[in-house]
Order: C-alpha cells, then sequence, then structure tokens
C-alpha cells in the first residue's frame, strides 16, 4: 500500500501505480476496490496479472483464462507469476461454481486426450470409468481363500447365490447388484451378454469356470437379486488373494482394482498373516476405504477372540476395528428367519458398521474411489508429455540441421541451370541442322549463277512449322531436365522439411514454368517477326547449298538461353530456395507454437486437473 502511494504521488494515473494498488487490495481481499482499477484494458504486465486475479477470485476462472490468451507478449521475468495464474485458474474451472469437481467432465476430457494421441489402452480405461462412475458403488468382499467370504456374501442377500467350499471355486468376479427380480448375467470382455433365469445360476456359473479357460473370455458374472442394499451397492464376490491358482490371484487383484471400498475378511483361526499385511497395505495405499470383519469366531473362546483383536490392532493398525461374526451362523439364521440367531452371529452388528461407514457414505466413497482411478490413468496421460516434448525437441534439431545443408544445395541451382541450357543449346544447333537438310530437300537451285535458289510458300510454311516444333520440343526437354536435376538437388532438404515428392515437384514446376513459358514465347516470336522470311529472301537465294552454311542462315531465328533465359531461371530457382528456407523457418515456428499449445492447453489443464483430484482422494 505504501508503495502504491509514493508511486501515485509520482505519477498520479499511472498504470504501474494502478497495478500496486490493485495488489494492495487483492491482499486485503477487496475484491470492489481492484474492480475500477483493472476495468480498462492494460499491457501493463502486473495490472493485467491483477485483472486475472479478480476474475479468478471472483469466479470467472473461464474469463481468467482468456484474459491471459489475449496475444499479450509476457516477458520472461512474468512467466513464472503468468503459469501460476494459469494453474490456478484451471483449478477453479476444474471445481466448477460449486467447488467440486465434475468428474464425468474430467473422465471425458482425459478420454479426448487419449484417443487424440492414440493411447488405446488408456481410452479404454477411460471409457470404462465413465461407466462405473454412473454405477452404485461397489464393494468389493475381500480376504484369503478359504475365510469364508462366499458364505458371507450368501448371508448378505439371504441365499445361497455364491459358490462356497473349501477350495477356492471362485473362478469368475461375480457382481450382486440390485433388480427387480432374480436373472443371471454373464458379461464377456468384449461387452456381449449372456443372460438366464436366476434356476440356471449354477450351471452358468459352471460354464463361465470351466468353457473359458481360466476366465479369458468372462469379464464379470452379474448376479441381479431384489434387495434394498443391493440397490445401494454392488457386492463384488472375489477369489482368495493367495490362493493356490495363479488365474484366481490375478482376478483378485482386477477386484481390489474396480472396488470403490472393501470389506476384508479374516479367518479367525488365522488372522493377521503377513501376506494379509501386504494386500491390505496396498488397498489403503489406493486409497480405498477398508473395512475389516473375522469371520469363524464360533470356532473361538472369548479370550481367544480378544486375542485376535488385539493382534489384528497391532500387526494392522490402519484397519481399525474389527466386527466379529461367524457368517455360516449368519446364513444359517436368515434361511431359518431366527431372529435370535441371527442376532447371535454378529452379522447385525457388521451390517451397522458398514452402514456408518460405506453405505452411508457411498457417493463421498465413490466419488473418491473413481477420482483415484482417474489420478492412476492422468500419470499414465501426463508421462507422455516427456515424449511428446522429445518429439517436438527431434524435430527442432532436425530443422535446425537443415539449414546449412539447404542453403548448400541452392548453390548448386545455378549449375543446374547451366546444364540445363547447354543441352538445350545443343538442342537448338540440331534442330537448325535438321532444318538445314529439309531445305536441302525442296528447294530449286538456281539454273546459273545469276541466277536464285527459290522456294515454293508451302515449303516456306513447312520448314516454319518443322522449326517451330523441334525448337518446341528442345525447350519442353530442357525444362523436364532442369526440373528433374533441381528436384534431385533439392529432395534431401525437401523431405526434412516434411514436402513429400509431389510437392516438391510442384514448388519446382512453379518455379521454372514461367520463365520457360516466357522464352518459347520469345522464341515463336522470332520465327514468326521475320527472321525466316528474310532467310528465304535475302539468305537462301545465293546461299551455299550444304548443310553448314544453311543451318548458320536459319539460327539468326534462335533466342539465346544464356541472354533471354538464363537470368530469369536463377531469380526464380533462387527464389525457390529462399520459399524453402521460409518452410523451414516456419516449421520452427509451428513447433515452437504446438509445443506450446500442447503445454499450456493440454498438460497444465490435465496437471491441475490431477492436482485437485489429489484433494478430492486424500
Amino acid at each position: 500500500s505504501r508503495l502504491a502511494d509514493r508511486l501515485e504521488s509520482i505519477a498520479p494515473g499511472d498504470e504501474a501505480s494502478k497495478a500496486a494498488r490493485a495488489w494492495a487490495e487483492l491482499s486485503r481481499n477487496h475484491p470492489g476496490a481492484v474492480a475500477p482499477l483493472v476495468a480498462e484494458l492494460s499491457h501493463e504486465p502486473r495490472l493485467a496479472m491483477a485483472a486475472v486475479r479478480l476474475a479468478i477470485d471472483t469466479g470467472r476462472a473461464q474469463e481468467a483464462l482468456e484474459q491471459l490468451d489475449r496475444g499479450w507478449i509476457w516477458s520472461d521475468v512474468d512467466l513464472p507469476a503468468v503459469r501460476a495464474l494459469r494453474r490456478d485458474a484451471l483449478r477453479h474451472l476444474w471445481r466448477g461454481p460449486t467447488g467440486e469437481v465434475d468428474l464425468a467432465a474430467a473422465i471425458d476430457e482425459v478420454a479426448r486426450f487419449a484417443n487424440e494421441q492414440h493411447l488405446d489402452e488408456a481410452y479404454r480405461r477411460a471409457a470404462a470409468l465413465r461407466d462405473e462412475l454412473d454405477r452404485p458403488l461397489l464393494l468389493a468382499i475381500l480376504g484369503e481363500f478359504n475365510a469364508g467370504k462366499s458364505t458371507l456374501v450368501n448371508a448378505f442377500v439371504g441365499a445361497d447365490v455364491a459358490p462356497t467350499g473349501i477350495l477356492p471355486t471362485t473362478a469368475t468376479l461375480n457382481v450382486l447388484r440390485g433388480g427387480a427380480e432374480r436373472r443371471v448375467r454373464v458379461v464377456l470382455k468384449d461387452g456381449t451378454t449372456r443372460e438366464g433365469e436366476y434356476p440356471q445360476l449354477r450351471e452358468m456359473l459352471e460354464d463361465a469356470e470351466e468353457g473359458d479357460e481360466a476366465g479369458q473370455h468372462v469379464d464379470r458374472v452379474e448376479i441381479v437379486l431384489p434387495s434394498e442394499v443391493l440397490e445401494r451397492v454392488w457386492i463384488l464376490d472375489t477369489p482368495g488373494s493367495n490362493a493356490p491358482v495363479p488365474e484366481h490371484e490375478a482376478l483378485a487383484k482386477e477386484a481390489l482394482r474396480r472396488a470403490d471400498a472393501a470389506l476384508w475378511i479374516f479367518d479367525a483361526g488365522q488372522a493377521g498373516k503377513a501376506t494379509e499385511g501386504k494386500v491390505l497395505g496396498a488397498i489403503r495405499a489406493s486409497r480405498r476405504h477398508v473395512v475389516g470383519a473375522v469371520n469363524k469366531v464360533d470356532r473361538l473362546t472369548d479370550e481367544q477372540l480378544a486375542e485376535v483383536r488385539a493382534s489384528l490392532k497391532t500387526e494392522l493398525p490402519d484397519i481399525g476395528e474389527v466386527v466379529a461374526l461367524s457368517a455360516k451362523k449368519a446364513l444359517k439364521a436368515r434361511l431359518a428367519e431366527d431372529e435370535g440367531a441371527w442376532e447371535d452371529s454378529g452379522f447385525p452388528r457388521l451390517l451397522e458398521r458398514l452402514e456408518h461407514d460405506v453405505f452411508g457414505r457411498s457417493r463421498q466413497l465413490k466419488r473418491r474411489a473413481c477420482g483415484g482411478r482417474l489420478l492412476a490413468l492422468l500419470d499414465d496421460a501426463l508421462a507422455t508429455e516427456g515424449d511428446a516434448a522429445a518429439r517436438h525437441a527431434a524435430q527442432a534439431e532436425v530443422l535446425d540441421a537443415l539449414e546449412e545443408p539447404l542453403r548448400a544445395a541452392t548453390a548448386l541451382l545455378p549449375d543446374a541451370i547451366d546444364e540445363a541450357l547447354s543441352s538445350l543449346e545443343r538442342a537448338q544447333e540440331q534442330a537448325f541442322v535438321a532444318a538445314a537438310e529439309e531445305v536441302l530437300a525442296f528447294v530449286r537451285p538456281r539454273t546459273n549463277r545469276f541466277a536464285k535458289h527459290g522456294a515454293d510458300l508451302e515449303d516456306r510454311a513447312f520448314l516454319a512449322e518443322v522449326i517451330e516444333q523441334r525448337l518446341g520440343a528442345a525447350t519442353e526437354a530442357c525444362e523436364a531436365r532442369l526440373v528433374s536435376r533441381t528436384r534431385g538437388i533439392l529432395a534431401k532438404s525437401g523431405a526434412g522439411l516434411g514436402l513429400d515428392a509431389s510437392d516438391l515437384d510442384r514448388r519446382v514446376r512453379a518455379a521454372v514454368a514461367p520463365s520457360m513459358a516466357r522464352f518459347s514465347g520469345f522464341q515463336s516470336g522470332m520465327l514468326t517477326g521475320g527472321a525466316l522470311r528474310r532467310f528465304f529472301e535475302d539468305d537462301l537465294p545465293r546461299a551455299e547449298l550444304a548443310v553448314e552454311p544453311l543451318a548458320e542462315a536459319l539460327s539468326v531465328a534462335r533466342a539465346h538461353p544464356r541472354e533471354s533465359l538464363r537470368p530469369h531461371l536463377q531469380e526464380a530457382l533462387g527464389d525457390l530456395g529462399g520459399d524453402l528456407e521460409r518452410v523451414r523457418q516456419a516449421a520452427i515456428e509451428a513447433s515452437r507454437a504446438s509445443r506450446e499449445q500442447l503445454r499450456d492447453r493440454v498438460y497444465e489443464p490435465l496437471r491441475a486437473l490431477r492436482e485437485v483430484l489429489e484433494e478430492l482422494v486424500d
């Protein structure tokens, strides 16, 4: 504030003093005092940044980004502050007016990025995550094999729907979900489904396990049941986490990846093993909420159960207080509708705990889990920035390295012109020799020394046509030769500039053709402008009837390439070299602009989204 006062006293109304005043008011959280100071568009950096800060602080993040992108050229000293403002504006934009990130929009944006960058696996994961977001919370029932998970699932729904037994028979991911009637649906990995009536459940599960070569094609089995609980939360029944069958272990890990929250089932007889601690640590690291339950407590005395609780509290403190229960007794009591046995099983206390910790927080846990999965996807997406930067750097290096080769190639073009013109001159000489031979074929030799050689009008017209055709062919051959030679000289540079062969050919022809066309017109004008008439009227009547003197006399109708063509070709091909250098410079600028746009328009928003998601999942 004192700085603003001093600046105001030195230069009243100066934009620098306005900027100092605006930032002072922003620090006091007085947006109303800032607005008049930044009302007019300013190119004073500090004042412009104050306008951006005000827009962010007053909920106008999109306007703030537009202000940052209005074309101002920020100095290097301003760039860190500008980028910080951009990142903050992006964070506010992701949070939206409610302050809560729109996960659906965020997932769609990541999917769009993955599609544009041809990241097929990331795109598939984003599409799957978008579907998961719209589903109810998915609670995974986890634990080591033979801990009683399937029995517990059956107790949940009050029916024998999950396979049980001593061995880990659950060879698929089984999702229990709510519906109007009992049905079963096998969902394959290609998205297709097979549906059946509820009585076919056992048969379909067996088919899924036995006919699928260890689950290579089945994604999940959905068991649809009329259940109030399953309308709010879907339950994922999984194989054991350390099952002896490798495919089951992989399914357990996949279940953990998909789950929004987890219920971990300990076997009362061996609770708290090191292998369990390892898996639970991974669950906690993935930011999934975990509820712990000790099953088969009917096999323990009260003292033994107290020891198990104490051991779990010491070994696995992060899991919190565990619920003790007997899933087997709970299922039996529920099927028998025995309220007393149901209460004694400990299952009601598990339901109370789940209601408090999971069901009642389903939206929060769902968003947190999906946010965590999106974070992992974002990390993969952001990891591509290094590759993108490397590609741009390599492209810039190639373009920089082209400068000298392009200059050297352009320096060879005058020699190519001289080679083509030498060929044209030889072709012109041959054309006039051939014309002289035609003259000898039709001329009427004089009968005495005082007479004149003669030629009919038809012969004159014929000779003019012959000469014009031969000179025209010579000029076309010269043009083709020069185009081919020039194309060859510039081919490597053109390829380095990203020009394909047809594009380079078009550019070369466009450079050469006008000069060649003018030369052809000039040559035609000499033939029709009196040179041949003078030959027939002045030279032929007394000429020596031999090829060499006749060709020399006819050559007065020749346009000389080095005088009338060479300067124009040198200028045209010099301009072509300049055009290619401008293409190189434009490519360098386009690469730089593309790199900055990718950073500012793609990766910066994704990084800002990542920061917002970190706040969501922590």
